[in-house]
């Protein structure tokens, strides 16, 4: 067998592909900001004092530090792709309920969910780096980075 046919034919990756990672990485970290602008509203809104109205976001990113502790080294043994899809199913389906609770102890551990599931968002990246031939992997995962640390800062 010539060396030719041992090596791996890699197909560059679509852009479109690389922008939907990217624009994903975005949404899904911006998960964990959502409620900062929204503090006072919701505090009001389930009847939490203004010390109290500090854990919305910190119990997200407090989920979120747990999530990158245990969740997404998974990556290493799980494919990635499925652990991407029941991550953002959870965040999903714990949005949805964080959205119609209004007791404020629901609503903190909503929170404290928001940000375990938003992992899936560190979970992309390697997944970018794995479809991406060796010429465009550096410039892909860049991609994807950037929409991710856009989904933080907007």
């Amino acid at each position: 067998m010539s060396s030719i046919e041992n090596q791996r034919i890699e197909k560059p990756i679509s852009a479109w592909i690389i922008l939907i990672l990217a624009a994903a990485c975005g949404i899904i970290a911006a998960n964990l900001y959502y409620a900062q602008p929204l503090v006072g509203p919701i505090s009001s809104a389930l009847g939490l004092s203004s010390g109290a109205a500090g854990l919305i976001v910190t119990l997200t990113q407090i989920g979120y530090g747990i999530g990158l502790l245990f969740i997404v080294p998974l990556g290493d043994i799980l494919e990635n792709r499925k652990l991407v899809v029941a991550s953002l199913l959870f965040t999903a389906i714990v949005l949805t309920i964080a959205a119609f609770v209004k007791s404020a102890p629901l609503f903190l551990t909503a929170s404290l969910f928001i940000g375990l599931g938003s992992v899936a968002a560190q979970v992309l990246v390697p997944y970018a780096a794995h479809l991406s031939p060796d010429a465009t992997r550096g410039r892909n995962v860049g991609n994807v980075m950037s929409g991710l640390l856009l989904g933080i800062m907007l």
